[in-house]
């Protein structure tokens, strides 16, 4: 007869929700990696009209100021969908 072997110690299995966040993880850092590279690339200034007010800003400062709301607004919403409250 074989006895089965001892349990591990250390580190308990990974659950199915690690794994999501770990695939989260990484698809974030390579959303940002993504990003951050087609921000470097685009180095030319842009003109942005806000209703009225013409601004000339140079295009990497508008791609990070555009990411960065996104990431807030997603951040935001999936918060209130997820039902959690702010701090």
């Amino acid at each position: 007869m074989t006895t089965p072997p001892p349990p591990l110690e250390g580190k308990p299995p990974r659950t199915a929700a690690d794994k999501v966040d770990r695939s989260r993880l990484i698809g974030g850092i390579v959303i940002a990696v993504v990003a951050i590279w087609f921000i470097l690339a685009n180095h030319n200034s842009a003109k942005i009209t806000f209703w009225v007010v013409t601004v000339s800003a140079p295009m990497w400062l508008v791609l990070a100021g555009t990411f960065i709301a996104g990431m807030l607004a997603s951040l935001m919403f999936t918060r209130v969908r997820n039902g959690k409250k702010t701090p």
